[in-house]
């Protein structure tokens, strides 16, 4: 690169007592076709202070009265070491100059052939901006690797590089703990495949062998001591011969998605059967009702009852209900000073606990219509307990009008034989006392 190829003002910091050739030395460098500007310092303290504003290209004279070209090289090293530095002296012999280029200097010029200056300082300024150039890219390529391993941990992934010809295979840390080890060739990974899958893989790698181009494949490793994964392997073949690739254990992955299939069965299920308890409560309803204005009044209670355990399932995650919500949640619209509650936090199943809801829920009806809590001196008293994993649990009634025997069927009875007695293969017992209901459950707490 010539002086006249320089695409801007060079700022040049001359160190130099001698105004003649301080003047010399500008128009050596205006006849090389240097557009510079020269800031002339001839003190330590001047020197110091111009370094501060960093210029391009550093000239200094090795001999100064009171300062030398030696030690402004040491503060130049120390304070701003990547600008060039070069030394333009009429004093300078060959052994100095070998010195100071061991101790960092850029180049020597000797003023009696100030004609080399220009050359020297064009030199010295390309060095410089590919030296820059080269320590940006490096920057630059640091950056985008520091981005590039981050990206990889924080999705999990192994790489790996693989050279068909002569079946060599380099993994990095990560693939090496996925794939249970360092394997130094295809062939031996492949022995850790399923043997299902291992052929299939094997024909695949081969077609990327010969072919090139792109492979996505998944398939289950096992180690030694028989830990299995499932792993996805992406692989590409470039022009040079040589494949690269990642590797992604989705073990976790596949685990979730057989669950989610597993809950989409259970919830499919569970669907099925509160359309079929729907269906029953809409079918009793009906049979039961004298009136259309008694079935929709009913239906709606019945209806609003069964949503209300949905909610507490769902908020449970259909792992079931405590007890106790149950009973709070059907007697909550009357007055809870006449009802008492004695029993241990017990949660039921998901499927006993609809049952048990419904149960409950009309007996709360009844005797909100007709029996205790219909008359402002009667009481509830529920009592549980569980004896060889068995729920007992007992409804009584008292202070409430006088207990007639049920002249018919009605849903209530219907459904605590049906509802219990049968879905949940427990005992239901009714005693109509005349002076108050009681009803007597015992449910097998592993029953479904």
């Amino acid at each position: 690169m010539r002086g006249d190829e320089l695409t801007k003002t060079v700022d040049i910091l001359l160190l130099e007592d001698s105004v003649l050739d301080a003047d010399l030395a500008a128009e050596h460098l205006r006849r090389g076709g240097i557009d510079c500007r020269l800031r002339r310092v001839w003190t330590r303290e001047d020197f110091m202070r111009s370094l501060e504003d960093c210029p391009d290209l550093i000239l200094a004279d090795y001999t100064l009265p009171s300062f030398d070209g030696m030690s402004a090289l040491d503060i130049a090293r120390d304070t701003c070491p990547d600008i060039p530095f070069i030394f333009l002296s009429a004093t300078l012999g060959e052994e100095v100059a070998v010195e100071a280029m061991r101790n960092g200097a850029t180049d020597y010029v000797v003023k009696s052939r100030m004609t080399r200056l220009a050359n020297c300082v064009t030199r010295a300024l390309q060095a410089s901006e590919e030296r820059e150039a080269r320590q940006a890219a490096e920057t630059a390529l640091r950056a985008s690797r520091t981005r590039l391993d981050a990206a990889l941990d924080i999705a999990r992934l192994g790489t790996f590089e693989w050279r068909p010809e002569c079946d060599t295979l380099l993994l990095d840390d990560r693939s090496a703990e996925i794939a249970f080890g360092a394997h130094v060739c295809m062939s031996s990974f492949l022995q850790i495949i399923h043997n299902v899958e291992r052929e299939p893989m094997q024909s695949a790698l081969n077609r990327i062998a010969h072919e090139g181009g792109r492979m996505e494949r998944e398939f289950s490793i096992s180690s030694a001591d028989g830990e299995l994964r499932d792993v996805m392997m992406i692989c590409d073949k470039t022009s040079g011969g040589v494949a690269y690739g990642i590797l992604f254990d989705v073990t976790e992955r596949r685990a979730a998605e057989r669950q989610q299939r597993l809950i989409m069965r259970e919830l499919h299920h569970r669907v099925k059967n509160s359309l079929a308890s729907v269906q029953s409560i809409v079918n009793f309803t009906l049979r039961t009702s004298d009136t259309m204005e008694t079935f929709a009044t009913s239906i709606r209670r019945r209806i609003r009852s069964l949503a209300v355990s949905h909610t507490l399932l769902t908020d449970n995650d259909w792992s079931g209900i405590r007890l106790r919500s149950i009973l709070l949640s059907e007697v909550q619209p009357y007055d809870s000073s006449r009802v008492t509650m004695t029993g241990p936090d017990l949660q039921l199943p998901a499927e006993m606990a609809l049952s048990f809801a419904l149960a409950i829920h009309e007996m709360t009806t009844n005797a909100a219509k007709y029996g205790a809590l219909s008359a402002s001196a009667g009481r509830v008293d529920m009592m549980w307990s569980v004896r060889d994993n068995t729920l007992i649990f007992d409804w009584t009634e008292s202070g409430g009008p006088r207990v007639l025997p049920p002249t018919r069927r009605g849903f209530g009875s219907i459904l605590l034989e049906q509802a219990l007695g049968q879905q949940t293969e427990g005992t239901v017992k009714q005693d109509f006392d005349p002076g108050g209901l009681r009803v007597h459950i015992a449910i097998g707490m592993a029953a479904k």
